[in-house]
This record gives structure tokens, C-alpha cells and sequence, in this order.
């Protein structure tokens, strides 16, 4: 089935589309297929390591590290709270940031509004005989305008947004650091090959994991654009009676979910509730790896697994 973590980004990509399509479902695969993908996750220098260790162990165990354990939910918790004080903080600065009285000067500034030029003869269809007026965003609202739009008006609120991830990522690693060294120190054995065999597993897959979240967040600020761009392209056919009824209506997906009917700060809403999402995603993935390590592994004779 899709990870959670891809469902949230697929509902925020269909936030501006007419339909949304479903995930496709992945084939089953073999325990083979499992295992060749997980090794191409790991570095190669522990690979080999790990290949030597388990040639040279007859007995596959390790005991398990209920202290570290309990040490790692502690610390998770404390940045499940700081996430969601981050990104609270997060959505009140730039709430303020984004109100159509704040945003209404710098639009004017750069003329991205202009008073609507009716074409000859055309009426307003709820006034009979008068004349439509009001306020256009400047040009047709073609794809490249969008994005100029997106870049002077959401790109450093997104940016922002994965900062608050990053930072929690960072802080993550270095606690890691920390878990394994205490583990390493707790279980490993120098005249015991068995004993290195779980802490050479993590460690050979620690540098994928880490990159493959970052990989994810570093596609946020992508995922942003094109949301926005979807939704504000074509502007010349949306009329607004004033400016700041253009300013909150420009992003129409999200005027529902906005303060006051604002959708740029619907739309800043929605990112940061994905990214805070993805940031708990994140520490809930890394408390079930550091579980299952920390778990140890039950006494298992290699020789007699390899008879049968």
C-alpha cells in the first residue's frame, strides 16, 4: 500500500486539481526482491563488514538495550512538542505576513493589479445593462506569470516551512549519534563478532535513510510551486469588486481554510500542516528502526539454519 507519508503529499497536490487519481497499489514482492532493495540502501564499507561478521558467527544474537530504548522515547517525544510548537509559531508569523492588508502595498508596488477593462457591450450577468468593473491581477496568468506571482509572494513562506522540517532533521541525526554510541557501548563486545552484527546493520543504512528524507523535504518547495501555480494560472477571467477581495480569492482552493477568507494564508496553512505531518512521519519512522534494533535479537544457531 502507498506510505502515509506519499497519501499527505497526493492531498496536497489535488488541493487545486479538478480530481485527484488514486495512488496506484504496488505488487506484491518476494523476500528476495525485499532484501536486494534493502541492500541498496546500505554503504558499502559496512556491507562488507557485515558479510565478514556473519561468516565468522556461529551464533546470531544480541541482547536487547531496554535503557537506550526508554532514552529514545524521551527524546522523540520532546521533538514531537517542539514540532508542533515550530510550526504553531510558524503559521502565526507568517498569518500576519500574508493578510491582504499586508500583502495589498507590495502588490500594488510591482502593479500586479489593474482595474478590469470590459470588453465593448459586455454586462454584468446578475445587473442587467451595467457594465462589469472592478480588479484583475495584471496580465493573463499564464504558467510563467504564476510562478512569478508564486516567487514574490509565497516562495520565502515556503522555504521557511521546510526550515522548520531541516531543523528538526538536524537535531534528529545528532541525537542519533548519540543513541548509537550509548548502544555500541552497552552491547558490543570487542571478542564477540555476534555482538557488532545489529549496531553494523544500522550504521550501513543509516546514510540512505537520512538522505531519502532528505529527499523529501528538499521536493516541498516543489510540491508548493506547482499547488500554486495550478491554482492562480488564468487569472484574466476572475474579476474581483477591490483589491483585497483579489488578494484573498488569487488562490481559490484554499480561501475556505484561509483567516478571514484569505486563501494565501489557506494555502500557507495547508504546506505547513503537510510538513508537519511529514516532520512527525519522520520521528515516528525512526522511533520504530530504533525499537526494532533496540529490541536485541533471540539467540539462533547459524549453523543449524543453515542445515536445514
Amino acid at each position: 500500500m502507498p506510505h502515509p507519508v506519499e497519501k499527505s503529499m497526493a492531498v496536497f497536490r489535488a488541493a487545486s486539481a479538478s480530481k485527484a487519481t488514486a495512488a496506484p497499489v504496488p505488487a506484491s514482492v518476494s523476500d528476495i526482491d525485499v532484501l536486494g532493495s534493502l541492500a541498496g540502501w546500505m554503504d558499502p564499507r559496512h556491507t562488507l563488514l557485515l558479510r565478514t561478521l556473519l561468516d565468522r558467527t556461529e551464533d546470531l544474537r544480541l541482547g536487547g538495550s531496554a535503557a537506550v530504548m526508554r532514552g529514545t522515547h524521551r527524546i522523540l517525544d520532546d521533538l514531537r512538542r517542539d514540532t508542533r510548537l515550530k510550526f504553531a509559531e510558524f503559521r502565526e508569523k507568517w498569518e500576519a505576513r500574508l493578510e491582504a492588508k499586508a500583502l495589498l502595498p507590495f502588490l500594488t508596488r510591482n502593479q500586479w493589479i489593474e482595474e478590469y477593462k470590459a470588453p465593448e457591450g459586455a454586462v454584468d450577468s446578475g445587473v442587467t445593462g451595467v457594465a462589469l468593473t472592478g480588479v484583475v491581477l495584471t496580465g493573463k496568468g499564464g504558467r510563467k506569470e504564476a510562478r512569478m506571482l508564486y516567487l514574490q509572494t509565497a516562495h520565502d513562506m515556503a522555504t521557511d516551512c521546510a526550515r522548520q522540517w531541516a531543523s528538526l532533521a538536524g537535531r534528529l541525526q545528532a541525537f542519533q549519534t548519540s543513541f548509537a554510541a550509548e548502544w555500541h557501548a552497552i552491547v558490543v563486545t570487542a571478542d564477540d563478532d555476534a555482538t557488532r552484527l545489529l549496531p553494523v546493520l544500522e550504521a550501513a543504512l543509516r546514510e540512505a535513510e537520512f538522505d531519502a528524507w532528505k529527499a523529501m523535504r528538499l521536493t516541498l518547495g516543489d510540491v508548493a510551486e506547482e499547488a500554486f501555480v495550478r491554482a492562480a494560472a488564468k487569472w484574466e477571467t476572475r474579476v474581483f469588486p477591490d483589491s483585497l477581495a483579489l488578494i484573498n480569492g488569487t488562490l481559490h482552493p484554499w480561501v475556505a481554510s484561509g483567516l478571514a477568507g484569505n486563501g494565501f494564508s489557506g494555502f500557507m496553512r495547508a504546506l505547513s500542516v503537510l510538513a508537519e505531518k511529514l516532520s512527525l512521519a519522520m520521528l515516528d519512522h525512526y522511533e520504530r528502526k530504533w525499537d526494532l534494533f533496540l529490541r536485541g535479537l533471540p539467540s539462533v544457531d547459524a549453523s543449524a539454519q543453515n542445515a536445514v
